[in-house]
């Protein structure tokens, strides 16, 4: 697996927000900066990519050039929070790339007032991405602001507790996989403790401590929580082979070992059956002679890869990992990865679906990573465990029957009559030219024809290369004929070529 340099991280102030922002209690953030650091995070992208509405307790400073002062924009955060204390129990103050420009003191407001309580989280905007600001964020959560919440009564069971840790907003995908863990762990007979912060109140966090395990639903935050948490720890599984990894360990961590098996079982006659019919169908051969390419953050490029390769069979392409812009220093352009070594399948974002679009290849691109304009609110679709591994095999199928559809040609009426007519033309033109002249009824390939249909066959994927082959001759030496040619030439194989592909 590579490291490819990566252009579409958000920063700090956006990991915090994606981590605060799910969280319920009587609680507001109020972000310092201009308008746009506050219309684009919680208007814009959370709703192209969460599919969530206008979010009700963020405010923000909204500050002006004129507004600048000596001690930054202390003095409109004064007042916006002293008009917010009498509504909530805790302010959270996030900086912002502009704020910490300007040095804006606003750790000079933190303070406990009659209960309430006032915090300033400085995001390092300027210095970190999204998904280190989220792992700094959960973690000042647990460090410094916990002491300070009423604790909260454990939950009184006898089943053991989970943690969950993540995910957050912005998170690919994430309800369908964070409902999926969920069943997992009530399936082999525990119960969730927290799940940090999708399902909790802010208060909830005073009882982190009671969980036995903790479930890192992603590798790129929520470690350093789980380290400091002191528990086993163990992240979200893709694949077969890892979620039977997971589920059993797991169930070990728990005493709830039979539990586990049982469950593990019991899934391979329901939520796996379907796996089994595909794999004993003919789809085997078609994913061993397919390839593809996975560029998404780190757990969701190391869990498709080994699924796809190890477990469905297909040739690996490209893998890899969108990481830190700032700190990669021997990286791949995923443009040029893309044309160098076109895959069949691709999964990423829409920066990589717009180069597939301009260079006008074969590739069928299937979106797994933000930025993404896609609502995925869906419990149904999930790329992590058992559930993750029929999902995964059903859209990787249906995409490779649809390649397999496309190449049969298809011409519709307004190319029909433009042919007709540029035929007629042709056709008249070499009447005359060709009077008391015999025509050929066959035609014949060039040198070059041949040389290039080769190259264009490598373009097609590799299960329908047979039936395309013949397509394509078919279709180029009508078009010889058509313009009364003795040879077909290399044009006549890009034309036909670029019907099939539309």
């Amino acid at each position: 697996m590579q490291m490819m340099r990566d252009v579409d991280l958000a920063n700090g102030y956006w990991g915090a927000i994606a981590v605060l922002a799910p969280m319920k209690g009587n609680f507001c953030l109020v972000i310092d900066g201009p308008i746009g650091c506050h219309y684009v995070p919680i208007d814009s992208a959370l709703n192209y990519t969460d599919a969530i509405p206008y979010l009700q307790n963020v405010f923000a400073t909204h500050i002006l050039e004129k507004d600048v002062a000596l001690d930054g924009t202390l003095h409109k955060l004064k007042k916006l929070c002293g008009e917010l204390l009498e509504r909530y129990d805790d302010i959270f103050i996030l900086s912002c790339q502009e704020s910490e420009i300007i040095s804006s003191e606003g750790a000079m407001l933190e303070a406990e007032i009659e209960g309430r309580r006032v915090w300033y989280i400085n995001t390092a905007s300027l210095d970190v991405d999204d998904y280190q600001a989220r792992e700094d964020t959960l973690l000042y959560l647990y460090n410094r602001v916990r002491p300070k919440l009423p604790p909260q009564e454990s939950i009184q069971s006898t089943k053991p507790l989970v943690n969950i840790i993540g995910p957050t907003f912005g998170n690919f995908n994430a309800y369908a996989d964070f409902a999926e863990i969920k069943r997992i762990v009530k399936s082999i007979g525990a119960e969730i403790n927290v799940a940090l912060p999708f399902e909790c109140s802010l208060n909830d966090i005073t009882r982190l401590d009671d969980g036995a395990v903790n479930i890192v639903m992603y590798k790129e935050y929520g470690e350093g929580l789980a380290k400091a948490l002191g528990k086993p720890m163990l992240f979200g599984p893709i694949g077969i082979a890892a979620t039977t990894e997971f589920i059993e360990e797991l169930g070990r961590l728990l005493g709830l070992e039979k539990e586990a098996q049982a469950f593990i079982a019991e899934e391979k006659r329901t939520t796996l059956q379907g796996f089994w019919d595909v794999w004993r169908s003919p789809h085997q051969d078609i994913f061993r002679t397919s390839s593809f390419g996975v560029y998404t953050h780190r757990s969701y490029a190391e869990g498709l890869t080994t699924f796809l390769r190890d477990e469905l069979g297909f040739e690996e392409a490209i893998s890899a990992v969108k990481t830190d812009r700032w700190k990669s220093k021997k990286a791949l352009d995923i443009e040029a990865a893309l044309l160098e070594n076109t895959p069949t399948l691709f999964f990423g974002s829409i920066n990589e679906k717009v180069y597939i679009t301009e260079h006008i290849l074969s590739t069928r691109f299937i979106p797994a990573a933000h930025p993404m304009p896609i609502v995925c609110r869906s419990t149904g679709t999930p790329f992590m465990g058992y559930a993750g591994v029929m999902y995964l095999t059903q859209i990787v199928s249906n995409e490779l029957f649809d390649i397999l559809y496309s190449h049969i040609h298809i011409e519709y009426d307004t190319e029909k009559e433009k042919r007709r007519q540029e035929r007629e033309t042709a056709r008249k033109e070499w009447e005359e030219e060709l009077k008391g002249q015999s025509i050929a009824r066959e035609v014949k390939w060039s040198e070059e024809a041949l040389k290039h249909m080769d190259v264009v066959l490598k373009r097609v994927p590799f299960f329908v290369r047979v039936s395309a082959s013949k397509m394509l001759k078919v279709e180029s030496e009508k078009i010889a004929k058509e313009k009364f040619r003795e040879y077909v030439l290399p044009e006549d194989v890009d034309v036909v070529f670029s019907r099939f592909k539309r």
